[in-house]
């Protein structure tokens, strides 16, 4: 039998964030994206990870691009697998209009930090 254990939030979260639209989990980690997030730029886009203690869950993280800029989309396609993330930017310029890039995060603790590009 499923049961309703939680509604995640962003702590932060605005309208257009599109906070959910891809999400992940293992374990007791989840991670958010919310690709429309404006941090670094209109849509530049964030993740969130979340950690699960017994049924609750809270926030431990907002992960943003160290060089976000606007229309970059992170947070678009997210995955996560013991103490690693990863954030899809599809529409990061670096290598071409919309050619997109990958992040890696890793977590040591309840602290994540970016890894590579």
């Amino acid at each position: 039998t499923w049961s309703h254990q939680a509604k995640l939030l962003s702590p932060n979260g605005a309208a257009s964030d599109l906070f959910g639209r891809n999400v992940g989990i293992h374990g007791d980690t989840a991670i958010v994206g919310a690709s429309g997030d404006d941090d670094n730029g209109s849509d530049s886009g964030s993740a969130h990870v979340f950690a699960r203690n017994g049924a609750t869950w809270s926030h431990q993280a907002k992960l943003l691009s160290p060089n976000g800029a606007a229309s970059d989309l992170f947070g678009r396609n997210v995955g996560i697998h013991g103490d690693t993330a990863i954030v899809g930017a599809s529409g990061d310029d670096d290598n071409g209009s919309d050619s997109g890039s990958a992040h890696v995060f890793a977590r040591n603790g309840a602290t994540w930090s970016h890894q590579a590009k």
